[in-house]
């Protein structure tokens, strides 16, 4: 009796970081598999490190959003200037972004504090200073790798305005698939 309830403990502890790192697979998975497709215009700069090769540091213009586009309790929070005070955890927002037909990108419509019941967003965190009429959401994606010798080539393109990062996004979980 006392094997079988040794080999049931065994058998569950050699599962159990099975399940666990099988589980850490779910959320990215379903949202390349689920998720929608955005395209987002970027602003990259371009680093080397010699233990990753060349990568592209991107920035979104999705990540600085006009004042006006902030929600009327968030920004009275940022104009106040009472927003430092707050929790980091309070610092999470959601982007809400919309197609825009002319330029085939997704574009900034709002920046919420609460997840939106319906739409397209994704989750950020805030820096709360207002810069210029604009606040910065931070979107986290940050470095996208290349192939040796290709970085200069993308960097060339943003400056041209052309560079896109096609984005999966899932209930504000985005995962980064290309820059073109």
């Amino acid at each position: 009796m006392k094997n079988l309830t040794k080999n049931k403990l065994f058998l569950i502890s050699l599962l159990f970081p099975i399940i666990l790192l099988l589980s850490m697979t779910i959320k990215p998975l379903a949202t390349i598999n689920y998720g929608e497709t955005i395209r987002l215009q970027t602003v990259p700069v371009d680093p080397s490190n010699i233990f990753y090769g060349d990568y592209v540091d991107l920035e979104f213009e999705a990540e600085n959003i006009p004042i006006n586009l902030v929600e009327k309790t968030l920004r009275k929070k940022l104009e106040d200037n009472t927003y430092g005070s707050y929790p980091q955890d309070e610092l999470k927002v959601y982007i809400l972004l919309a197609h825009n037909n002319e330029t085939n990108t997704h574009q900034v419509t709002s920046l919420s504090l609460s997840k939106p019941k319906s739409g397209t967003y994704i989750k950020g965190s805030l820096n709360p200073y207002i810069n210029d009429g604009k606040v910065r959401a931070l979107i986290p994606i940050e470095q996208y790798y290349l192939e040796d010798d290709t970085g200069l080539e993308l960097e060339d393109k943003a400056r041209n305005g052309e560079l896109i990062a096609t984005i999966k996004v899932r209930n504000g979980y985005a995962i980064l698939r290309s820059v073109e």
